[in-house]
């Protein structure tokens, strides 16, 4: 199932012209009914040619894509590489997802990525949250969005890369993928050439955690945390939390033993930044518990922490919307932070998640335009806006509940 905000952007790059042959025919046909009264044929006025723009993001916000996406699922995609002696790439994101908008209107649109993908891949959109996505998700341990996956034809990954990335840094990584070469290739030797960093061994460690591989993660971590045990380099922190969120709670699925882990790092490094985002997992894990309650508080906690961080407000209001759990809570979370900064186009558009969730169309409308008016540069939001107006009048959503 691929992203409905994509797919209905996709507009091809067209020509429309007539052929000299065709001019001519056109030209020597003359109305009837003027031959009768002996009136002289009119002169042939060339139609102009029209020329559509190319790829890029529209004044209304639309995206035309230069990445010619395939329609079929992940399965006849595989079916058609291996015909054409390809790989398969997948996008897999969310429409919610920030880095996603941020690959689909800067890289998506440009010719050079498409060309490479066009010579080289089956490219594919997968929504995380749709259709086959959760699936795919499973079957691949995606932990992050973007997560753009090289597989080969098989089936089989070649290897993953994670986030946002402009176009050469793309091309390049992907190049190398596909000659031979792997991203964590290119860690594992910064960690070789330099084995007392204990940061470029942690990124080698969240990489491997990132690409669901455990052992080898657990590896560089327990590196770090024997160099860094008291969290004065900031990364003992971070290899708690990831070792809670990634492991324990993706891999293992296991939400109480996520939140006991999480807790044991807000005991051990209270300040740390891991310690405060960990509100939304332990949040998230009572949610799949069916603890709204418990969640509720967790989110209000982390808000708590820094009442002037309507950052803060807006990740509850977000956790929220994702979780589909505690959204009147959620939006007099955000509802606080747009009272304390009334220009954070953030704020506003989560509110209209909120708001349309709560079944407050018209509240829902006023809050996205709200955000496009802040920025009405953002070719996300102008889409938004027509999104809530169609909600507005009624009017189906064209991205469907996940």
């Amino acid at each position: 199932m691929l992203h409905p905000h994509w797919r209905m952007a996709a507009l091809g790059l067209s020509l429309l012209s007539l052929s000299s042959s065709s001019a001519c025919s056109a030209a020597e046909h003359h109305d009837p009914f003027e031959t009768k009264l002996g009136a002289p044929p009119r002169a042939h006025v060339e139609p102009p040619i029209i020329v559509e723009p190319g790829p890029g993001v529209r004044e209304n916000g639309e995206i035309a894509f230069a990445v010619h996406w395939f329609e079929g699922s992940l399965d006849e995609a595989l079916a058609m590489a291996d015909a054409q002696g390809k790989l398969v790439f997948v996008d897999v994101g969310a429409y919610w997802c920030p880095p996603c908008h941020e690959l689909d209107e800067k890289v998506f649109t440009d010719e050079r990525v498409a060309t490479w993908l066009r010579e080289h891949a089956i490219a594919l959109h997968v929504d995380a949250e749709k259709g086959e996505g959760p699936e795919l998700v499973d079957r691949y341990r995606v932990q992050a969005y973007p997560t753009l996956l090289v597989l080969e034809a098989s089936g089989v990954e070649k290897d993953r890369i994670v986030d946002f990335h402009p176009s050469e840094a793309l091309i390049e990584m992907l190049a190398a993928i596909a000659e031979g070469g792997n991203v964590l290739a290119k860690l594992a030797a910064a960690v070789e050439a330099a084995p007392d960093d204990l940061e470029a061994r942690f990124e080698l460690g969240h990489a491997y955690a990132l690409a669901a591989k455990r052992e080898l993660a657990e590896a560089e971590f327990a590196r770090v945390m024997a160099g860094d045990p008291d969290n004065a380099k900031r990364l003992a922190s971070k290899v708690l939390a990831d070792r809670a969120t990634f492991f324990v709670y993706k891999l293992d699925r296991d939400p109480d033993a996520t939140i006991a882990a999480l807790e044991q790092l807000q005991r051990e490094f209270p300040t740390s930044k891991e310690a405060i985002a960990a509100y939304r997992t332990i949040g998230r894990a009572h949610c799949k518990q069916g603890r709204e309650a418990e969640a509720i508080a967790a989110l209000q906690a982390m808000v708590a922490t820094d009442l002037a961080d309507t950052a803060l407000a807006a990740s509850f209001g977000w956790f929220s919307f994702r979780e589909r759990c505690g959204p009147e809570a959620g939006l007099a979370a955000v509802l606080g932070g747009i009272a304390q900064a009334p220009e954070d186009a953030d704020l506003r558009y989560v509110e209209a998640e909120l708001q349309r969730m709560l079944g407050e169309p018209d509240l829902a409308l006023a809050a996205i335009q709200a955000a496009a008016a802040l920025e009405p540069d953002n070719a996300y939001f102008k889409r938004q806006v027509r999104r809530f107006e169609a909600l507005a009048r009624g009017e189906p959503d064209p991205i469907a509940e996940h």
